[in-house]
């Protein structure tokens, strides 16, 4: 009994040692920007961006995959805002994400391109950056519909037949920015030496403060929905992308009432994607190999 009991404890003992073994084998999120990005906006329902974009607000249509995403069309040649007026909701305007990366300037390169690192910036600084008021940025499916039917050219549509368009973003209102020395040090900041270490693109709002902290009050676009206004939809927004696997958009019906015709005449016009290839359950695909998800 004794020698049962012994070797229990020296079990126990060991647990928090093979607990701490297995969780530094996991990489941290922040070591990888990509994905950092990729955690936060999942969050609110949305697509993180994997390269910069001068336009990435709701309207810009765009073609290609995630990870190569094509321009087809500013924000406001098919979707003007003076016919669909942007919406916006702010009901997470409140919250604040810091992160922390290691010689880059992290997430924040990606989407709306406002600045990109100087060559002064390496393995040797931290990198905090603190994310302050998301606000949702979106067009009214009412909008887009009545737009569709009544005013939107013809060449529109019919690109719109291939190609996505963002229907939804999710922007950063402003972001504040701290580099430090590996070890801890804050590096001081100024107007001489901020090229260094971040190279701003023309037009952006940003100021220094404090002498070691960069503000930008620039809305930085972070994620996107993507939504399909093909010709067979009649105008109507039915069917988004709101997450992406295997450098695919997955799109999925948002509609609550489906026909039963409708669903049996889909059906039979989809492919079933091989799943031992794709790794996706479920899924199926169209004849311009979009992944869909009923």
């Amino acid at each position: 009994m004794k020698k049962t009991l012994s070797k229990t404890k020296a079990q126990l003992l060991m647990l928090p040692f093979l607990l701490t073994g297995l969780a530094s084998c996991e990489k941290p999120i922040t070591d990888d920007p990509v994905s950092a990005l990729n955690g936060l906006v999942k969050e609110y329902g949305h697509i993180g961006h994997i390269n910069p974009l001068d336009d990435s607000g709701s309207g810009t249509m765009l073609a290609g995959s995630p990870s190569t995403l094509a321009y087809v069309a500013s924000s406001e040649e098919c979707f003007p805002s003076d016919a669909i007026p942007r919406k916006y909701d702010k009901q997470y305007f409140n919250r604040t994400y810091n992160y922390n990366f290691q010689g880059n300037l992290g997430f924040s390169v990606f989407g709306t391109a406002l600045f990109s690192a100087g060559l002064g910036l390496n393995k040797t600084h931290n990198v905090q950056i603190q994310l302050n008021g998301l606000t949702i940025e979106y067009l009214s499916s009412l909008d887009i519909t009545k737009w569709y039917i009544e005013d939107m050219p013809e060449v529109c549509k019919l690109y719109l037949d291939d190609v996505g368009f963002i229907i939804q973003a999710l922007i950063a209102d402003s972001m504040t920015i701290k580099i430090s020395k590996v070890g801890g040090t804050n590096v001081g900041l100024s107007a001489d030496n901020i090229s260094d270490f971040i190279q701003f693109e023309a037009g952006v709002d940003w100021q220094i403060v404090d002498g070691y902290s960069v503000e930008i009050n620039t809305p930085k676009y972070i994620g996107y929905q993507l939504g399909r206004l093909r010709l067979e939809d009649g105008g109507r927004t039915l069917y988004r992308a709101m997450t992406a696997q295997n450098d695919q958009f997955i799109f999925e019906s948002i509609s609550l009432f489906n026909d039963p015709a409708d669903e049996i005449a889909e059906t039979k016009s989809l492919i079933l994607a091989p799943e031992e290839e794709l790794e996706l359950e479920d899924m199926n695909v169209d004849q311009h190999a979009v992944y869909m998800k009923d």
